[in-house]
């Protein structure tokens, strides 16, 4: 696995977040909590479409 490209992604997510922190505090603090929630939702789609997917893949056995 080539490791390189996901190193530079999070030093550069670090960066930004290190930017927004000093720059806007309260921002940076609200983005984080929208980036939060997103992750939340998103996690919570992926089980619930897989319950879904299973559910119908097991009943017409």
């Amino acid at each position: 696995m080539n490791r390189k490209p996901v190193i530079a992604v999070v030093v550069l997510v670090i960066v930004v977040l290190g930017f927004l922190l000093v720059r806007d505090p309260v921002g940076a603090a609200s983005t984080v909590q929208a980036a939060w929630d997103l992750v939340i939702s998103a996690v919570t789609t992926v089980i619930s479409s897989l319950t879904t997917f299973f559910q119908h893949l097991f009943h017409n056995s």
